[in-house]
């Protein structure tokens, strides 16, 4: 494909992806070069980190559910409308 008929895709990507581009074509020219630029152990960090991600428990937290912050914000009000600052 001709560089001007990819030229106006690549401008519709968004930051993030010309940035992936343009580490894929550093590391694709690096290696036409005979450079390998990639970390041999690139791959066993990033299973580790999946691993780690996979056995890592997310807790989700929920003003619905918190009802003592919901009284302690309404004690807040009812103190600032006496005091005159509501």
């Amino acid at each position: 494909m001709p560089l001007n008929e990819l030229l106006p895709t690549v401008s519709q990507l968004s930051h993030q992806d010309k940035l992936r581009l343009i580490h894929f074509l550093l590391l694709a020219v690096a290696k036409e070069e005979g450079c390998n630029l990639e970390s041999p152990d690139h791959k066993e960090q990033e299973n580790l980190l999946l691993e780690q991600l996979a056995s890592t428990e997310a807790v989700v937290w929920s003003p619905y559910h918190a009802h003592e912050a919901a009284q302690a914000l309404s004690d807040m009000l009812t103190a600032a409308k006496e005091e005159g600052y509501a």
